[in-house]
């Protein structure tokens, strides 16, 4: 929400409109920066809108009203329901004068017709934002100077924990300011996302990290009285919170975790914190290199939480290498000749589980693990003559080795996943034939379901590059063109032999989205399916 006085946080805006046309138009044309707009969010229904405005921090709703699956006066009544502070405009492509009596008595903003040019969109909502900003900082008059010094310690410590020089000179002025003492304590905590930077999203979604890290971080602490000063994006993936010591540190602790599992929900990507021990405000640029360390060296557990004071030998630990305990890796090599591949990734798993809960599972010692557990593994597939690639796809093997450096629960992970791969080697002596036959027999039982490319892999127990390529040999055709075909196929037989309506054969032929599924059907067979429905109707009745 709109912080009082000063725009301390990001304002968001979520689109609401069963035309993802529309949405996708808005979301790319609209100049949402120019008129104060940092983080648009979009949803298709408003059960999709509920839980965007449950999970982020929104301010601003542009909403059609006549939708299918809810319209947005329902929504609009939720939202009041649930006493949330939005400022609602509507959409219609009806100027219906019932919809707009109830929209202006639920308090909507505005109500405007479609079709709206982004140009009159941007001057209606810049007036709103700019109103609401009046109104709000009307209702801080008094708190400017609190304001004021709320952003004067943002500022330092986005300086003073990034700057290499200069800090007693920062620390020297703002005593002067009166704004921290000397004996002042605080405690650091970071967060640290691990995202693919190679992701073709990778801009958008740093935005979006950036948006809910800074807002719901503020909101979760101010909710928890917690003094949080300042949230510092120190990297692409990384934030600092600063945070006054109010001697609970066990609460803290507490509110902690509870964010954890709160960013666990609505990130996609997995995320670790790192908790700091408390220091005076002279030695927080030490305790920011400790987290550094305590970020490259050790091993959080499958909470993705690590705590400096859980590691009272936090310097031995950073610096020693000489505590890795070999693996029997002999042992399970044998095990694997003798196709124990279930026992062999269970006694791994529990291997690392006990040399963890042991401490000496720093990420040094686990890259040593990964790579001897590489060389087993070629080993294995050398010995049953089998190429590395027709088990594993080998960017999808560097991603999950390069994530199950972030936890225990994820280095377990990769394990359990290398295993499930290797039980194709059990397939050795199927030839290629057959397992092509397998994959066009469980897309023709399966055509109603979600089908992809890692799915078929995974009913094979083979990679996905390795069936892609060897699908395409036999069948001429991409794995996606040939369930496309079936799907076509089907939909045809139900069209010919069934009275089923046309709605529900998309669904029976694996298409949620009915428009999609017309025109899908429209480039295969060059009609829509009414019409493919009615010419051989006609023609039955011509022949009888």
């Amino acid at each position: 929400m709109l912080q009082e006085g000063e725009n301390a946080m990001e304002l968001s805006i979520l689109i609401v409109d069963d035309d993802k046309i529309l949405v996708n138009k808005l979301e790319e044309t609209v100049s949402w920066e120019k008129i104060g707009i940092s983080m648009v969010f979009t949803a298709y229904n408003i059960r999709q809108a509920q839980k965007l405005l449950k999970e982020f921090p929104i301010q601003f709703l542009l909403c059609d009203i006549d939708m299918p699956q809810g319209s947005g006066l329902e929504l609009l009544e939720w939202i009041r329901d649930n006493q949330m502070e939005v400022e609602c405009v509507f959409l219609s492509s009806y100027a219906n004068f019932a919809y707009a009596q109830k929209a202006l008595r639920l308090s909507t903003r505005e109500y405007l017709l479609k079709p709206i040019s982004n140009q009159d969109l941007e001057a209606v909502l810049s007036r709103i934002i700019e109103e609401t900003r009046e109104k709000r900082e009307r209702r801080s008059d008094g708190k400017n100077d609190t304001n004021q010094q709320t952003k004067s310690r943002i500022e330092f410590w986005e300086e003073y924990l990034q700057e290499s020089s200069g800090q007693e000179e920062m620390l020297a002025q703002i005593f002067r300011k009166h704004l921290y003492r000397e004996e002042d304590m605080f405690l650091l905590e970071a967060i640290k996302i691990f995202a693919d930077d190679k992701d073709i999203n990778y801009k958008k979604d740093l935005s979006l990290f950036n948006f809910v890290i800074r807002n719901i971080t503020m909101e979760f602490f101010e909710k928890k009285q917690q003094k949080l000063e300042a949230v510092v994006h120190v990297s692409d993936y990384e934030w600092v919170l600063v945070f006054r010591d109010q001697g609970e540190t066990t609460l803290f602790l507490e509110a902690s975790a509870e964010l954890k599992r709160h960013l666990n929900k609505i990130l996609p990507q997995r995320s670790c914190m790192y908790i700091g021990d408390v220091r005076p405000i002279r030695e927080t640029v030490t305790g920011w290199k400790q987290l550094e360390l305590m970020e490259k060296k050790i091993l959080p557990g499958e909470d993705g939480i690590l705590c400096e004071r859980e590691l009272p030998s936090l310097g031995d630990t950073l610096t020693d290498s000489t505590s890795y305990k070999m693996p029997p890796w002999e042992i399970w090599q044998k095990s694997l000749r003798n196709k124990e591949i279930e026992d062999v990734c269970e006694d791994i798993c529990g291997f690392l589980r006990k040399i963890f809960e042991a401490g000496m599972l720093t990420i040094e010692n686990l890259e040593r693990f990964l790579k001897e557990l590489e060389q087993l593994v070629y080993c294995y597939l050398g010995e049953q003559q089998l190429a590395f690639s027709r088990l594993f796809d080998s960017r999808e093997f560097d991603r999950m080795e390069r994530d199950s450096y972030h936890s225990l629960d994820a280095a377990v992970g990769f394990v359990q996943w290398v295993f499930d791969n290797l039980r194709g080697s059990r397939r050795a002596g199927e030839s290629q034939e057959d397992v092509v036959s397998q994959v066009k027999e469980y897309i023709e039982n399966h055509l109603n379901e979600e089908l992809s490319r890692g799915l078929l892999a995974k009913v094979v127990f083979l990679s996905e590059d390795y069936v892609s390529k060897i699908f395409k040999n036999a069948t001429g055709m991409s794995l996606p063109a040939y369930i496309v075909n079936k799907r076509m196929e089907k939909a045809r037989d139900y069209l010919e032999h069934s009275s089923l309506p046309v709605s529900r054969i998309a669904i029976e032929v694996g298409y949620s989205n009915f428009s999609y599924f017309s025109k899908t059907f429209r480039d295969f067979s060059g009609m829509t399916p009414n019409e493919y429905r009615n010419c051989r109707t006609k023609r039955s009745s011509v022949k009888q």
